[in-house]
């Protein structure tokens, strides 16, 4: 799905997207000529799966950033079947998570749909940097049933720069934006509530304090 953002942004098309039972995922897109673009999208995949995994952990803490955060994944699963998805396995995979994500988003109580989305965004995180391992040791990979280049040995034909190198690029990101969702945390008025109602409750002057103590 990043690849196709990317695109979209600087002025392409995309023609299809289909995504395998394998997880793999292969979109054919049309992008202005210009080695800043071709670089631009075919490093998107991996630096755009990091930054969106350390920016959705930043929201894990909030009741609102975790309802809108799951339920906006599940809408841009939809809309990416309903525009670009073609082939039956990623249109009913994507479709019935896409339509999970918004129901739960929507309907669960504020602390699972929390859970959810802090386990959403630890995921994106963590394929982020299992993903981006692999390009150290493979050039290339069968998406479906085609041998395609890996996106760092695209970027060394395109740059001139050695495929590892990008990969090492790729995998500094991946672990600094998982540490700055890790350790920057988006608070809001709802949770100074709530936290102050339970240092109140933990309070020695509190009833319920009272009687615990007792027990």
């Amino acid at each position: 799905l990043m690849h196709l953002q990317i695109a979209l942004s600087i002025g392409g098309t995309i023609s299809w997207l289909n995504i395998y039972p394998d997880g793999s995922g292969l979109a054919n897109t049309i992008i202005p000529i210009g080695i800043f673009q071709q670089g631009w999208v075919s490093s998107a995949g991996y630096q755009g799966t990091a930054v969106a995994g350390g920016i959705m952990l930043m929201f894990r803490r909030t009741n609102f950033g975790a309802r809108v955060g799951t339920c906006g994944l599940g809408m841009a699963m939809l809309l990416s079947c309903a525009l670009f998805v073609r082939n039956p396995f990623g249109l009913v995979s994507l479709a019935s998570m896409g339509i999970l994500l918004v129901l739960a988003g929507w309907r669960l109580p504020p602390f699972w749909v929390g859970e959810l989305y802090a386990l959403l965004a630890a995921t994106t995180c963590l394929n982020a940097i299992t993903s981006i391992r692999v390009l150290f040791f493979v050039t290339e990979a069968i998406i479906g049933g085609v041998v395609r280049t890996s996106d760092a040995t695209s970027m060394q034909d395109i740059t001139k720069i050695p495929s590892w190198i990008w990969a090492s690029i790729w995998m500094v990101l991946a672990f600094w934006m998982t540490a700055m969702g890790i350790f920057i945390t988006v608070e809001t008025k709802e949770n100074d509530s709530a936290r102050e109602a339970l240092d109140e409750f933990r309070g020695e002057d509190h009833p319920l304090a009272l009687a615990a103590e007792l027990t």
